[in-house]
């Protein structure tokens, strides 16, 4: 009896060292061996082939009134700022959107609403070779008495 118990471990852990160490052989193999994220590819254009480009005049935006995480006592506020020339504005609050143009000169103004506490205010300048850039303005419009 004692030699069949003894027999029956080893068979046993055979088994099982030889089913453990199959599976890991098996995971070894599915892990690539080339690491994917070092491969850098590289393009050949012939210099015969390559045509030069002007360069475009970057989109700028800058808010000259009002202040960034300004207070103010009115609801009603005038955004002025500068552009690239004839350039959409477009003005978004949590509860409304205004849209304007850049004259020649890149210069912009609208009068907006705000809600009660802080507004977040998102200004997007959108040139006429459609590149965009973005600004943010934080106004607090506070009916309290200083």
């Amino acid at each position: 009896m004692i030699k069949e118990l003894f027999l029956a471990i080893i068979l046993g852990s055979l088994l099982g060292f030889g089913v453990t160490g199959g599976f890991f052989a098996l995971q070894k193999n599915k892990t690539p061996s080339v690491n994917i994220d070092k491969i850098t590819p590289t393009i050949s254009i012939p210099a015969d082939k390559v045509t030069p480009t002007a360069t475009t005049q970057k989109t700028n935006l800058n808010i000259t009134s009002p202040e960034n995480n300004s207070v103010v006592t009115t609801s009603k506020i005038e955004i002025k700022g500068s552009t690239t020339a004839n350039s959409n504005v477009i003005i978004t609050t949590l509860t409304n959107s205004y849209t304007t143009k850049s004259d020649a000169s890149g210069a912009f103004s609208t009068t907006i609403d705000l809600d009660s506490g802080a507004n977040q205010i998102n200004l997007t300048s959108i040139d006429p070779d459609d590149n965009q850039i973005e600004s943010q303005l934080i106004i607090t419009y506070s009916t309290a008495k200083f």
